[in-house]
């Protein structure tokens, strides 16, 4: 039963091989994740590169005698893996890059933090002049930079920080 399904499967892969091939572009672009996509239609807001694709002979006679060489196939293997290699090169300076991002956008949050207990732990803030004389907030001022410094953790950490 599996012999039958094999050779039917050869039968209609040698016969195709003689069609023509369309003239269809296939397009590489990389989505909002990270991931690499291909199709035959790129989307319209992203970056994409046309592939080039080898038509197949366009005759029987063609077909047969152009049977790729075991040098062909081991070329194009070795594109295909060297594609894949540079697709997994960028997904994983995808993921880093994101994870340097998060780990930035965690050390904003920690230091934002760090700023809004300092002011709540003080009972005045003052500026420090260029000739190092202290200038002390208002009770106003002081209010604004308290609203200031919550408006920056939540902006940085989120609403349930």
């Amino acid at each position: 039963m599996r012999g039958n399904r094999i050779f039917s499967c050869l039968i209609i892969m040698l016969s195709q091989a003689g069609l023509p091939a369309a003239d269809a572009a296939v397009y590489r672009w990389t989505d909002e994740q990270g991931r690499v996509q291909y199709g035959d239609r790129p989307p319209l807001d992203t970056n994409t590169d046309e592939i080039k694709i080898k038509s197949t002979p366009t005759s029987r006679s063609d077909a047969t005698n152009s049977s790729p060489s075991e040098l062909e196939r081991k070329e194009l293997r070795q594109k295909m893996l060297d594609n894949y290699q540079q697709e997994r090169e960028e997904k994983r300076q995808a993921r880093k890059k994101r994870e340097q991002e998060a780990a930035r956008q965690k050390m904003r949050c920690v230091e934002a933090k760090d700023r809004l207990r300092d002011y709540e732990d003080s009972t005045a803030l003052y500026d420090l002049q260029p000739d190092g004389k202290r200038v002390f907030l208002t009770k106003e001022q002081f209010q604004a930079e308290m609203a200031a410094a919550r408006a920056a953790v939540k902006k940085l950490c989120g609403a349930g920080h």
